[in-house]
């Protein structure tokens, strides 16, 4: 099944919104062994998005279409896909019981323009929207049309609900084969070096067999799949896959499916009854908010300090003055003082601090824009190492904290 990508609105045009369910939804159509042909961004036009609709619906299989159906006047997907089938609207009253029960559930008013939204093109299928006021619409002609609101969590959840289980029955009639998919999750290598190792994939593929590469900032992960009618078959082949992989790359595999180097870290921790503290500068905060985006964070994770200034790293984290007088805030000595301190003062099994330039400013020939010190103090040692991420402040700090979750995996798993 080929898919064309739509989305629609005039700020993410002009940059104001960045896109991120086209991202998310071309992950999710590949997930369920679809082709993603194309993706467009347009404007809040009626005659644009006519013309695209002309377009794609030579080109593919399924147009899945984002934006446009909320109730003020710049929203125009609804009436363009009236004019795009000769369709009229018709009042859909389970839809505007949702909408109205939904209204006194927030004790907001319900006005006219919300209650339109409850009139839907006659030849759609519709799909329900718990989380908003616009439901999405299908269109199953000779290609799949499907509409869906804008945003991200709405557009989402009808996705899960509605649409990727209808266009995985679809493909299973095309084929007969369904797509099966496993992904390995490595940490400490970068995309080419891996590829390196795993060499040419031709070389043990076979026909309905695929890998792709999906690398970010926490590590690449590895995707195996296999079209094939039979499950069992298919769970048998992904094994086959899965140990070629890891003997070439089990080093440098952490985890599998949905885990993260996050949640696999804080396993570990929950497990050997550890506990982690944190002294921050540069991140401002960052890793301890990652670390208590886990459910359960309170049985490892019990607090820090953010001592963005020299006094409160002396303060707070007991580093010395003549540290930071003597090698700089960025250091690999300031950075041991303050896990070292941390740890201490937090009464924890782990403290891991972070201290650097993160940018784009404030940079010197000898610690440029993007050095950054990370340390990891336990009862018995103090590990610092020093990264250099370049002149992306965003970048930088992001990848302190993915380094700093790497660390203390990494002593987890050899005091493990």
């Amino acid at each position: 099944m080929n898919i064309a990508i739509l989305t629609i609105g005039d700020e993410l045009c002009i940059g104001q919104i960045i896109n991120t369910n086209a991202a998310w939804l071309a992950q999710s159509c590949t997930d369920i062994g679809a082709h993603v042909h194309r993706h467009i961004t347009i404007g809040d036009s009626t005659a644009t998005l006519l013309n695209e609709l002309h377009i794609l619906s030579k080109e593919v299989d399924c147009i899945i279409m984002s934006g446009g159906l909320g109730p003020t006047h710049d929203d125009k997907t609804k009436e363009t896909l009236v004019s795009f089938f000769n369709d009229t609207l018709i009042l859909d009253e389970e839809t505007l019981h949702n909408l109205k029960a939904r209204a006194r559930l927030r004790g907001l008013p319900l006005n006219q323009r919300n209650m339109d939204q409850a009139m839907l093109p006659s030849q759609c299928r519709i799909l329900s929207n718990p989380r908003g006021t616009a439901p999405g619409m299908l269109f199953q002609k000779d290609v799949i049309y499907v509409s869906l609101p804008g945003v991200p969590s709405e557009l989402k959840g009808i996705m899960n609900d509605h649409v990727l289980p209808f266009l995985r029955s679809e493909i299973e009639k095309e084929s007969g084969k369904k797509p099966f998919f496993r992904t390995i999750l490595t940490k400490g290598i970068p995309e080419s070096a891996l590829a390196d190792l795993i060499g040419d994939p031709t070389a043990f593929l076979k026909e309905d067999d695929s890998l792709a590469f999906l690398p970010s900032y926490h590590g690449v992960r590895l995707r195996i799949g296999v079209l094939n009618a039979e499950p069992h078959t298919a769970q048998h082949r992904l094994d086959e896959l899965q140990t070629l992989l890891i003997d070439k790359v089990g080093e440098y595999v952490f985890g599998y499916g949905n885990d993260t180097l996050l949640s696999v870290t804080t396993e570990l921790l929950k497990q050997q009854q550890k506990t982690i503290s944190v002294v921050e500068s540069c991140t401002g905060g960052m890793l301890g908010s990652v670390f208590t985006q886990q459910s359960g964070s309170s049985s490892y994770f019990m607090g820090g300090f953010l001592t963005y200034s020299n006094e409160l790293k002396m303060v707070l984290a007991d580093v010395s003055e003549q540290s930071l007088t003597q090698f700089g805030a960025v250091s690999k000595e300031v950075a041991e003082e303050m896990a070292k301190g941390g740890r201490l003062r937090l009464q924890t099994d782990y403290c891991i601090s972070i201290t650097g330039i993160a940018g784009p400013e404030g940079g010197s020939e000898e610690k440029p824009v993007g050095t950054v010190w990370i340390a990891l103090a336990s009862e018995k040692q103090v590990i610092a190492k020093r990264f250099n991420f370049g002149n992306d402040r965003a970048i930088n700090r992001e990848r302190s904290v993915a380094q700093a979750i790497a660390m203390l995996y990494d002593d987890l798993i050899i005091k493990g």
